[in-house]
């Protein structure tokens, strides 16, 4: 079962001020105890001095009076020097109270606990001894602390409601916060901005609104990716048709295999732009994730560089590759071979028949830097920026592709922190693809 904030709340400030409560009744009863000794101290000073001036004056007067009735917990005893009995109370026991001539003691006789104040008068050679029983002084703190406690009885059933209210009034814009995001249709994702919202709530409302920016680019992101590929899929597959159908309306050998061979090219086609699709749709999420470790890039560069040299050959393109440096940098090898791929492939599509293409690694401080330098075409200045656009394809290049080759090398260069540039080639000739790795 969930827990319930309001109730978390409830409990901690009921807890809180039950407790605060408890520990005031505690402290104002011990602070009320030493007031209460204080003041009851006083008296048995004064009821020793009342009681020695009676004695003196009762004396001269030539009483004999040797007890007096005392119905209160306060008892009396005056002893002369030689240890003779001269008055005492009702209530005070046999022996002597206490042990002191002068001054305050706490006293156990008969098992009664007595607080106990001795006065010696040297004009009269009489000692004065009060004492009082601790249970007066209990009862009178006891009832002091049960008219402390005698309010929690009703106040604490009514400030438990009070506090209960109080929470859910508190938590009220939570609610509404809650209900706001509950009633949103799929499809609205601008920002939330209610006026009400707590400071507290604040940091969720703001991370709920930057999620709902993550969504919309990435919805966007989705039709207009679906869009585009559903585009440039009905271009192949628009062809294939077209091809299977002077296939199948063929006259003779010939025609059927110039049109099959055309089917077989579409299809080619089409199957290499759905594998970058493919590719791209794994790299487009804003968080996709590559699995980082050391790669010596010389390896995947030559491994790549061998793979595509039966079509440079074929071709009649010259694709060389040096390195003088193992270029040991952190990412994904299966990512990185696909970066050299395409940037490899682009550059012997693009150059023609006795063209070069060199791809080169080197390290310069601490970066390595991978070039791939080609003599064809080349690209215009004013192009180089849309190039890594997707679908995006220079016009009059004369070769057919899927526009998707460099966003896919823009995009696993910004997952691993790199830099994609282009320049002129020598002299202004051909092309130079540069990327800046951080090196390890």
């Amino acid at each position: 079962m969930r827990s319930s904030l309001r109730w978390r709340l409830f409990a901690i400030i009921a807890v809180s001020v039950l407790f605060a409560w408890i520990a005031t009744a505690f402290f104002t009863y011990r602070d009320v105890r030493r007031e209460i000794g204080t003041m009851l101290d006083a008296r048995l000073v004064k009821a020793a001095e009342l009681a020695e001036t009676q004695y003196v004056n009762l004396k001269n007067l030539g009483s004999s009076a040797q007890q007096i009735r005392d119905h209160t917990d306060t008892t009396l005893q005056i002893w002369q020097r030689d240890g003779t009995l001269l008055l005492n109370s009702s209530t005070a026991p046999e022996e002597h109270l206490g042990t002191q001539h002068d001054g305050f003691e706490n006293a156990t006789i008969n098992d009664v606990h007595y607080r106990i104040y001795s006065h010696w008068d040297e004009a009269n050679g009489i000692n004065v001894r009060v004492g009082e029983r601790y249970k007066l002084r209990n009862a009178l703190a006891e009832s002091v602390a049960s008219h402390l406690l005698h309010p929690l009885y009703f106040a604490v059933p009514a400030l438990g409601i009070l506090i209960w209210l109080s929470v859910g009034a508190g938590l009220a814009p939570l609610s509404r916060f809650a209900r706001e995001v509950k009633q949103r249709e799929p499809d609205r994702l601008e920002p939330l901005d209610l006026t009400d919202t707590p400071r507290e709530v604040l940091p969720l409302q703001d991370a709920l609104n930057a999620l709902f920016t993550r969504l919309r680019s990435s919805l966007e992101f989705e039709r207009r990716f679906t869009a585009d590929a559903a585009h440039e899929l009905r271009t192949p597959l628009a062809a294939i048709k077209t091809q299977a159908q002077v296939a199948n309306a063929a006259h003779n050998s010939t025609q059927l295999k110039q049109a099959l061979s055309k089917v077989i090219n579409g299809a080619d086609r089409a199957t290499h732009l759905l594998e970058q699709l493919l590719v791209l749709s794994r790299l487009d999420p804003q968080n996709a994730a590559i699995d980082q470790h050391q790669v010596k890039l010389s390896a995947v560069v030559n491994e790549c560089v061998a793979l595509q040299a039966p079509i440079a050959v074929s071709k009649g393109v010259e694709l060389g590759f040096e390195a003088n440096v193992d270029g040991w940098v952190n990412g994904d090898a299966t990512l990185l071979a696909i970066l050299v791929r395409n940037l490899v492939d682009n550059a012997v599509r693009y150059t023609p028949s006795g063209g070069e293409v060199d791809v080169q690694l080197s390290r310069i401080g601490d970066e390595v830097l991978l070039h791939v330098i080609d003599t064809g075409p080349g690209i215009p200045e004013h192009e180089r920026k849309q190039v890594a656009s997707r679908f995006y394809r220079v016009l009059g290049s004369g070769e057919d592709g899927s526009g998707l080759g460099l966003s896919i090398v823009d995009r696993i260069a910004e997952l691993h922190g790199a830099s994609l540039t282009f320049n002129d080639g020598a002299a202004g000739k051909g092309l130079i693809a540069a990327v800046r790795f951080k090196a390890v």
